[in-house]
């Protein structure tokens, strides 16, 4: 009895020690699933939150927030609430890897959503995406090499909802291969991935209108001076110009081609997204500019506009541009994704209904998102805008596609305007 009794005793201590485990992790689910207990599915936003680029990543957090709101006030799924646990990476490519093995590591969280800045994402997706099962559905525009088959860049559990840099370029040349006409075009991009995707992008399309870039010129990410670039590009008398610049190195670029008289067009990728910097500027410097963006609108056009009045209302210290587009859409997917999943669902699971996703609509994105096992670059082209009196307005409905050759933007008429 006594022998019994004290091996009773250290069982129900062994039971006792492994609830105050289960408590101290967040009370784990019958599964054991990484992310998921009985009441809750927790879901990392992994991006640039502070600092020089959170204006990448902050918007987008609270785009995933707001949809997971909504689906948490509507009893969230199979009687679980979604949990948002954000990690600030700051756009760096070591720190990401590092926060990132640290959430396989703690199997904290069932997917992790995020990694906007191109170079994280492809450091995240060579480092840490094959150490695990759980998915990464990457904000991110640097998609092609890091999911092109052709390219080695093909992970199973590695999504992107945006539209690859590569496939921006393409957009971009269709878009000013059709509304302008040029017989001449020059490229200007970043010394980075961003900019040599970008390049790839604009090469491969431009091929099929038969044309070559008469002029390829480079800057340094946070570079301030691009008046000898501009110099060689004003050499080559380009019609149009097609730039992959961050903000600030964009910012320079309008600028200081306006002071040297350089009045070719300049379209850019969608990476710029702060408008501050068009009332920065004079009107001169954008009368022969395109913008771009992934979202359906501009962010106060009327496609966007209820959007950001809900997200002002529930977070209204943040402020907002169009890559919040690109949170809202990811979340959106990610939760149809889940639902098909159903309550037993675990990281494998999870893969298998995004590798299912086609042409799901989302309340943001200009284009519907599609994921098969063979591609997972779920973004098709971009939304062209123009800046008069330092305020961007639509020219088109729908996207100019970036993946084939196009005379007319996606739902819209013939040659966008």
């Amino acid at each position: 009895m006594n022998r019994q009794g004290t091996k009773g005793r250290r069982i129900a201590a062994g039971l006792g020690l492994a609830a105050l485990l289960a408590a101290a992790s967040g009370g784990a689910s019958a599964q054991g699933m990484p992310g998921v207990t009985d009441t809750t599915i927790r879901i990392a936003v992994q991006d640039s939150l502070s600092g020089a680029y959170s204006q990448y990543g902050a918007p987008s957090l609270h785009g995933v927030r707001l949809v997971f709101d909504k689906v948490n006030a509507a009893g969230g799924l199979f009687g679980r609430k979604l949990e948002v646990v954000p990690e600030d990476d700051g756009c760096s490519s070591r720190q990401s890897v590092g926060l990132a093995t640290k959430l396989v590591a703690e199997k904290s969280v069932l997917a992790v959503l995020g990694l906007t800045c191109s170079s994280a994402a492809v450091a995240v997706r060579d480092s840490v995406a094959g150490t695990t099962a759980i998915p990464f559905i990457s904000f991110s525009s640097g998609g092609h090499t890091s999911s092109a088959p052709a390219l080695g860049g093909l992970k199973p559990n590695v999504f992107f909802v945006a539209t690859s840099v590569h496939a921006q370029g393409g957009g971009l040349v269709n878009f000013a291969m059709n509304r302008f006409k040029p017989a001449r075009v020059a490229f200007i991009g970043q010394t980075d991935v961003y900019g040599k995707e970008g390049r790839q992008g604009v090469e491969d399309m431009l091929a099929r209108y038969g044309q070559k870039l008469v002029a390829d010129e480079t800057m340094e990410p946070r570079a301030t001076d691009a008046s000898a670039q501009i110099l060689k590009l004003r050499d080559a008398k380009p019609d149009v110009v097609i730039a992959f610049l961050y903000q600030v190195p964009a910012q320079t670029f309008l600028r200081q081609a306006d002071e040297l008289g350089f009045r070719a067009t300049i379209v850019t990728s969608a990476s710029v997204t702060d408008s501050s910097i068009y009332r920065s500027l004079p009107q001169s410097a954008l009368d022969h500019y395109y913008g771009s963006t992934l979202a359906s609108d501009v962010l106060n056009g009327p496609l966007l506009k209820p959007l950001l009045t809900e997200l002002q209302a529930a977070y209204p210290k943040v402020t907002y541009n169009p890559l919040v587009a690109s949170g809202v859409g990811a979340a959106e997917v990610l939760v149809e994704a889940l639902r098909k999943a159903g309550r037993e669902v675990t990281p494998e699971t999870l893969v298998a209904e995004l590798d299912r996703t086609r042409d799901v609509a989302t309340s943001a994105l200009s284009y519907p998102v599609t994921f098969s096992p063979e591609n997972h670059m779920g973004g098709r082209g971009v939304h062209i805008y123009e800046v008069r009196a330092g305020v961007e307005t639509s020219t088109m409905p729908g996207y100019w596609s970036g993946t084939e050759k196009a005379d007319r933007p996606a739902g819209g008429p013939a040659g966008g305007n």
